[in-house]
């Protein structure tokens, strides 16, 4: 068999231009037509705005929806979220399937959904919003390759996305130079010291900032070998200026800058409330009164025969007042209502 000769034509890339979307395309009037079909199910629907989710691509630019009907989409998503282990790469496959924009901030906003809607269907609404418009997943490669620094805005708890890509709120916060690890780590001291201690003002901010910072270079200098000493002075001044040393925290500094979460968690694990003696579990007796007086009462009302209206039975009883009986005894009779007989010497 002759071996495959090589070419020799070069082949030239060109970087992706600032946006790479096609310009939008226009509709021209045309009559519309009496039904819609699912590419999927072949299921015919009259309306189209409420059966097909919205769409900016200019794929479906004829009537800027899906093709997919919702319901099929929710079964799509499903099948990704089994065969790929987790929603948030089934949503990334179904916005490379119908060219939708993805977005890591969308991906965090569409998980506050409500019990009657599925998270793609969120995340798909989302990214249809005024913010988003004319965007489509190639503008999502564009984002991605033009570097690894995102632009989401969210809180210190989202200072990177799945693939390890640095929020500008990070860089912000911690400076530039630091590898993806070491933000990671950053970001869980600071909100591990921040979570366990008091810190309303400025002040205390930036001392847990450089605290975290100086933990980090020291870790990294025991790695290497080096010396620790000058790092563990300045560590240490930094922990007496938070206020923050051992020797600092007694009960009342611990009572002063914890939180009351984070000081009854501290109290259950180490000296959790025992269980109340039988004699003051029910000290206002509130559960007998509900039980006798509710359960029981509506039992008797109903004429439900069990064991709330036999206590409901047996608490009246002792309320009632029975009228006595005598047989053929009238002399007991009379005795009994006027107090006693007649004198025998009148």
């Amino acid at each position: 068999m002759a071996e495959p000769v090589k070419s020799n034509r070069r082949t030239t890339t060109t970087p992706p231009l600032k946006n790479s979307n096609p310009s939008k395309i226009i509709n021209s009037e045309e009559e519309k037509p009496s039904f819609y079909e699912c590419c999927t199910c072949k299921k015919h629907y009259k309306k189209l705005d409420d059966n097909f989710p919205a769409s900016q691509s200019n794929i479906y630019a004829a009537n800027q929806k899906l093709p997919i009907c919702k319901i099929c989409l929710d079964k799509l998503y499903d099948h990704y979220c089994i065969a790929l282990g987790n929603e948030d790469d089934a949503i990334r496959r179904i916005c490379m399937k119908f060219d939708i924009y993805f977005d890591q901030s969308l991906l965090n906003a569409s998980r506050k959904i409500t019990k009657d809607r599925s998270r793609i269907h969120t995340y798909i609404s989302r990214a249809n919003l005024t913010q988003y418009k004319d965007k489509t997943y190639d503008t999502t490669i564009d984002e991605e390759k033009r570097g690894n620094i995102i632009e989401s805005e969210d809180d210190l708890d989202n200072l990177t996305d799945a693939k390890g890509n640095i929020s500008k709120k990070m860089l912000l916060f911690w400076g530039t130079g630091f590898s993806p690890e070491d933000y990671i780590f950053l970001n869980v001291q600071y909100k591990d010291w921040t979570g366990r201690h008091e810190c309303k003002t400025k002040a205390q901010e930036s001392l847990f900032q450089k605290i975290c910072l100086l933990e980090m270079q020291i870790n990294k200098a025991i790695q290497k070998g080096d010396k620790i000493e000058q790092l563990m002075n300045a560590y240490n001044t930094l922990l007496g200026s938070a206020n923050v040393k051992p020797v600092q925290t007694n009960d009342n500094t611990l009572a002063e800058q914890n939180t009351l979460g984070t000081l009854i968690k501290k109290w259950e694990n180490e000296k959790p409330i025992p269980e109340p003696s039988e004699d003051w579990k029910d000290v206002d007796r509130i559960g007998k009164y509900i039980t006798i007086y509710f359960l029981g009462h509506l039992c008797k009302m109903m004429g439900i025969k069990n064991s709330y209206s036999r206590m409901y039975e047996e608490e009246m009883d002792k309320y009632k007042v029975n009228k006595p009986e005598y047989e053929d005894d009238d002399e007991a009779l009379f005795d009994a209502v006027f107090g006693g007989g007649l004198d025998d010497d009148n």
